[in-house]
């Protein structure tokens, strides 16, 4: 499928139906280097260093069996209201969830230079995005947004003046794999703001053995 920009914001809140476990490694600006192995709905298991974590989370099962409205490609065309309320589960913060899920990207954010590439061997659709008024960021105001800018500061009713210095970047230079849905770049063009690069070792496999869940 050749993709244009209404498939790259479909894909950008599919996530959530396009996989059931992912092992990855994750680097940003605002985290240590981190492998982790994440199960849907409720487990997440991560490796910083020598320090492993792993740990289960409840959920709301009812809220996880809505179904979204899906394109003729198999895309999501509308989620199921409050999906919001079922978020994977979160390290460090909510640009993770963000990662995961990456909806935010899906609506009022400009989409340019859009291309087919491949990162590591996986096939990814990549293209330049600059947030426009109304892009709605899973946690925003300054805090966890995948597009930190002006508009993303001034959401959520925040009023708080920016820091003395700050630089927005021009644009993101964003990619996502095509298999998960997961974004696998988000990097600043112009700035140094918040950036983020993922490795997707696998989909929907056992999980390493370091990441045993209990029974």
């Amino acid at each position: 499928m050749t993709p244009d920009a209404d498939s790259f914001r479909a894909l950008a809140r599919s996530s959530p139906w396009r996989w059931r476990t992912v092992h990855l490694r994750a680097r940003s600006s605002g985290w240590a280097d981190v492998e982790a192995y994440v199960r849907r709905p409720d487990g997440l298991a991560t490796r910083v260093g020598d320090q492993v974590r792993v740990e289960t989370f409840p959920y709301d099962a009812e809220l996880r069996r809505q179904r979204p409205v899906l394109r003729p490609d198999g895309l999501v065309a509308e989620r199921p209201l409050r999906w919001w309320l079922v978020d994977d589960p979160i390290w460090r913060d909510y640009y993770w969830v963000a990662m995961l899920d990456p909806e935010e990207l899906s609506h009022d954010v400009a989409i340019d230079r859009l291309r087919e590439e491949e990162l590591d061997g996986r096939p990814v659709w990549r293209a330049d995005l600059t947030p426009q008024p109304g892009y709605e960021a899973r946690c925003g105001g300054g805090c966890c947004e995948l597009l930190f800018s002006e508009v993303s500061w001034r959401s959520e009713g925040n009023s708080r003046p920016l820091p003395q210095g700050t630089v927005f970047a021009s644009h993101y230079d964003v990619a996502l794999d095509v298999e998960s849905g997961i974004v696998v770049r988000s990097l600043p063009v112009g700035a140094e703001t918040p950036w983020l690069e993922v490795d997707v070792l696998e989909v929907d496999g056992p999980p390493p053995g370091w990441a045993q869940f209990e029974a």
